[in-house]
């Protein structure tokens, strides 16, 4: 569960008595490993007892509301500060210093109390970046890290949303498209809608397959638009096409092979 090397890291962290998780992406799966999957964080090889389902809980960041949060996956539920919460319930905001209760399995959420992106980071016997003093309420207040940190975590954190969802585009095309095959946006939008129909609270996908980010008269009526304006980042990996039928202007994507 331990990072490698001197320094150990993330964009948060997951502390219990015998184990620590550095949460290094803005999603992560905790539950149980079984012989078709596996986790990030596996609760039940750590004494989470019976009661840990595959896929128990998502930890994530928040894209549209800035902030982590936790989503209860598993039927048995989860605590966070000692209020149970169910499958079903909206996504739990998480602060850091919160008390995490799963199955048998007792551990903290912790923010870093500095920037950890922003620069470099000496060894761990120069000091705990994150905050982990948990009784007083002037410590959490001092260990705040400054809007330019969060600002530049954040940064990082959209970077990575970005890059997964061009993944996931461009896997998708090689899988539905051929060597120099055009596909319509609007096919396109409508494949990933359907692919991510069962997490579309997710904000990684919703923001780039709803027009609500983006106003003006080139995007009415078209749903694709912020998926459009994406692909057109990457001329790398995706040649975008545009033509037009009378009044109508169709846009294409294609895969660079």
């Amino acid at each position: 569960m331990e990072s490698g090397g001197d320094v150990e890291a993330g964009f948060a962290k997951l502390q219990g008595e015998d184990f620590e998780y550095f949460m290094q992406t803005y999603s992560i799966i905790l539950g149980r490993n079984s012989k078709n999957s596996a986790v990030d964080v596996d609760l039940s090889s750590l004494g989470g007892g019976m009661n840990i389902s595959r896929r128990h809980a998502r930890i994530f960041y928040d894209f549209q509301r800035r902030r982590f949060a936790l989503e209860v996956l598993g039927r048995n539920g989860c605590y966070v500060e000692g209020v149970l919460h169910v499958p079903g319930h909206p996504p739990i905001k998480l602060d850091s210093q919160d008390r995490l209760e799963i199955g048998d399995k007792e551990f903290y959420f912790l923010l870093p109390g500095r920037s950890i992106l922003g620069g470099p980071i000496g060894p761990r016997n120069h000091g705990n970046i994150y905050q982990t003093d948990v009784d007083t309420g002037e410590n959490k207040q001092a260990d705040v890290r400054t809007r330019v940190d969060r600002e530049a975590d954040n940064q990082q954190l959209l970077q990575l949303e970005e890059n997964d969802v061009v993944s996931s585009v461009a896997s998708l095309l090689s899988d539905l498209c051929g060597p120099g095959d055009w596909m319509p946006m609007e096919k396109l939008h409508s494949e990933l809608v359907e692919q991510f129909s069962d997490v579309w609270h997710h904000s990684r996908v919703r923001k780039y397959l709803t027009p609500e980010d983006h106003s003006g008269q080139e995007s009415q009526g078209k749903p694709w638009f912020g998926l459009l304006v994406l692909l057109k980042k990457y001329p790398e990996h995706f040649v975008v096409n545009t033509r037009s039928k009378g009044r109508v202007v169709l846009e294409f994507v294609s895969l660079i092979s």
